[in-house]
């Protein structure tokens, strides 16, 4: 994919998983510089459609939360709501927790998590981990974003809760359909496609599916 938005190569270690942002066991931390870009042309379409936002953002497979609260971090201003889903619920214990860090109090609890670490055992990642979290409070500016986290499974049709969002995205697990499609659905896409259909604005908004090749959407 030729970038548009992101065309310079930056250092994005301050968002690497387990050093600010908490990681969750069995899911991966999405490419900052590919969430910037795809992010980016979203706004880039509703505002060409006439919605200037802030926006409400929703990711149906959210997993840890990583890619939300990267997109929270890199564009704060122009975001209003951010929504988390998932089925699994250990996860989204950890979802809940990177979304927190959104908000003054998340960041401050997070930082005397760190200090704590620091103290105890003096390890340079820490103190490398701290000063990250100095770097994407700075990014926050102060703003708090509403976030929200639900257990639900998005892959069975049924009567979804969430509603009017200015986008849905999200980045679905690679050939493990099964894993997320939970047991009553035998076309868990044809169900996240009607479901993410029914949370978007009906006026103008924008999905953005992110797959592996082999996935036929």
């Amino acid at each position: 994919m030729k970038y548009r938005f992101e065309v310079e190569r930056k250092d994005y270690s301050d968002f690497a998983s387990g050093r600010v942002l908490y990681s969750a066991p069995n899911t991966t931390a999405f490419p900052v510089r590919l969430a910037s870009e795809i992010v980016q042309r979203a706004f880039d379409i509703l505002e060409a459609k006439g919605a200037k936002g802030p926006y409400t953002i929703y990711d149906p497979c959210c997993g840890g939360g990583f890619l939300l609260a990267t997109v929270g971090f890199l564009f704060s201003e122009r975001i209003a709501e951010l929504i988390g889903t998932d089925i699994d619920p250990d996860v989204l214990e950890v979802a809940a927790k990177n979304l927190s860090l959104l908000s003054q109090a998340g960041l401050e609890g997070r930082e005397r998590e760190l200090q704590g670490f620091e103290a105890a055992f003096g390890k340079a990642s820490h103190r490398e981990a701290l000063a990250s979290l100095g770097r994407l409070r700075a990014l926050l500016g102060g703003r708090e974003i509403k976030t929200s986290c639900q257990q639900r499974d998005i892959a069975t049709p049924n009567a979804f809760p969430i509603a009017g969002s200015d986008i849905v995205m999200t980045d679905l697990p690679y050939g493990q359909l099964v894993s997320w499609a939970g047991e009553q659905s035998s076309t868990p896409l044809e169900g996240l496609f009607q479901n993410c259909h029914g949370a978007l604005k009906k006026d103008a908004s924008v999905l953005i599916i992110v797959a592996d090749k082999k996935t036929k959407l």
